[in-house]
């Protein structure tokens, strides 16, 4: 299972949540949904946001009936998930989707993050960190999205926007996605959404990456001392042989002729080495 994969899956594990923060998420999930006669559709590959989406209704409005139908192509399941009988209840409750509802998601960070939670378990997703950092939201419409972003931003998350075309040919035609690329900003969100483990994850990748980064850099740094040591020794031994040749080493004074030889016998021996022997 991939890691945004996993993620999500834990997003959905709702049995835990207190009804409040239940509702809230629900309404996330519904926020971010295509819409059927005025109606949230909950599209999915996955069965378990479709559970997930069940056991919320059913907590927060006990008597909704669910209808759940499945479509199987290429080999991969397609969920298509709505409340069948009961729905008056949820739209009163709710209101519309075109924009974000504060009565039913207020101030709080419990309130705001379960909400955020749907949203993401519904439509977002995140890159593995070994890989690198990218984190999206995809909203079926630009008014939701903006209204979304708006949100985001004001609860100190600094997200970017950006338009990406469904079709090459029109240019005019796309979904305006929101999107993260600093590994600090995905931590808080994560974090604030309750996938604090996964949060924790991208953390100890990005430390193991930083000192596998540092090792390279010193493995680096030495080896290019150490050629350049062997390039000068090189240097140094040539010179001598010159020396040798034209002038023969009897020229040299009985230091200097030691030294020759030395270095000579030790081409690539650093000099603090050689001043020793």
């Amino acid at each position: 299972m991939s890691f945004s994969a996993d993620l999500k899956k834990s997003l959905c594990d709702v049995k835990e949540l207190p009804p409040d923060e239940m509702a809230a998420m629900l309404y996330g999930v519904f926020f971010s949904s295509r819409s059927e006669d005025g109606r949230p559709l909950v599209q999915t590959e996955k069965m378990y946001l479709v559970n997930a989406v069940r056991t919320l209704s059913e907590a927060v409005f006990p008597g909704v009936r669910h209808e759940t139908v499945r479509l199987v192509k290429s080999g991969s399941s397609l969920y298509t998930s709505r409340i069948k009988d009961g729905y008056e209840r949820v739209a009163a409750h709710f209101g519309g989707y075109d924009s974000i509802n504060y009565s039913v998601v207020s101030g709080n960070d419990s309130h705001s993050g379960a909400f955020l939670r749907g949203v993401f378990a519904t439509c977002g997703s995140v890159t593995d960190p070994n890989k690198e950092y990218h984190l999206e939201i995809v909203l079926p419409d630009t008014g939701r999205a903006e209204s979304l972003h708006s949100f985001i931003t004001e609860h100190g998350m600094p997200v970017k926007t950006t338009v990406r075309n469904r079709r090459r040919s029109d240019m005019h035609s796309g979904s305006l996605v929101l999107y993260a690329n600093e590994s600090e900003l995905i931590e808080d969100f994560l974090t604030y959404i309750g996938a604090v483990n996964h949060s924790l994850e991208i953390m100890q990748v990005k430390i193991m990456k930083d000192f596998r980064n540092r090792v390279n850099r010193s493995v680096n740094c030495e080896s290019a001392n150490l050629d350049k040591t062997v390039a000068a020794a090189g240097k140094s031994v040539e010179d001598i042989e010159l020396i040798y040749r034209i002038k023969g080493a009897e020229w040299l004074s009985e230091e200097l002729r030691e030294t020759a030889e030395l270095r000579v016998e030790y081409p690539e021996m650093p000099l603090s080495e050689l001043c020793q022997q």
